[in-house]
């Protein structure tokens, strides 16, 4: 069973996500709001230490013990969106997932149309340890193109390139499968930039028809099924990083 540090003293937002409520910058925005109470006590210090025998409430929820930490992967279809409410009333991926599974949040997203590999988990800090740019963490795609592949210069996205104004960090292309109007190219990046991909592909007059995502770090989609959840293991060298200071 994987379990995180669980130090008798620590940070409150660092509390708070570890008890799987929120990410640890959602939960400095509560305690600067003033909506988390200590041992019934406003807080609003962000380097206000707690420890496991003090009461903690978030907007009137109380923060249970710590966790053992879980990470699971889910092999996310196209049709649903990637968050826990919709404002267009559409299928998201909790109207999949069972609710046996507690509170789960996602690591990165994929948009509508999109499907694969998407990581879950109850910890905060572990969330915020795949999504920080700075850990620099590879995610794969198989995507599905129609148009003219010899209009992509792979030397320019292996530099980097700038769309409108934003700029994308390095990434690596491989044409899989190439025909008349269809091609399958295979994109590594360690960015997830909002419609990264598909903004990539209409540079260079490509229209994506299907998006994949493969892996994200060491974990692979394998053979899991469309719609499936399972637990993996989280990696020792992952288990070692994760305690934010």
């Amino acid at each position: 069973m994987n379990t995180i540090n669980k130090t008798s003293s620590m940070r409150i937002a660092k509390r708070i996500a570890a008890s799987g409520l929120c990410s640890r910058r959602e939960a400095e925005k509560y305690v600067l709001s003033e909506k988390v109470m200590i041992n019934n006590k406003i807080v609003t210090s962000l380097a206000m230490l707690v420890n496991n025998n003090d009461k903690i409430l978030v907007d009137g929820q109380i923060i249970n013990n710590i966790p053992n930490s879980k990470l699971y992967v889910f092999n996310k279809p196209k049709g649903c969106i990637v968050s826990e409410k919709d404002p267009q009333n559409r299928k998201t991926i909790y109207d999949i997932i069972s609710k046996n599974y507690g509170r789960l949040m996602y690591i990165g997203r994929l948009d509508y149309n999109s499907e694969g590999l998407l990581l879950l988990t109850n910890n905060g800090q572990l969330k915020r340890y795949f999504e920080l740019p700075k850990n620099n963490i590879q995610r794969s795609y198989k995507v599905k193109v129609h148009g003219n592949i010899k209009n992509i210069d792979k030397e320019k996205l292996k530099r980097g390139i700038v769309i409108d104004g934003i700029s994308y960090g390095k990434i690596d292309l491989k044409i899989i499968e190439k025909n008349d109007k269809n091609s399958w190219l295979e994109i590594k990046m360690r960015e997830g930039k909002n419609r990264e991909i598909r903004n990539i592909c209409k540079y260079f007059g490509l229209k994506v028809n299907d998006l994949i995502r493969t892996s994200f770090g060491p974990y692979n989609l394998e053979n899991l099924n469309r719609e499936e959840i399972k637990e993996i293991s989280i990696k020792p060298n992952i288990l070692k990083r994760v305690n934010f200071d």
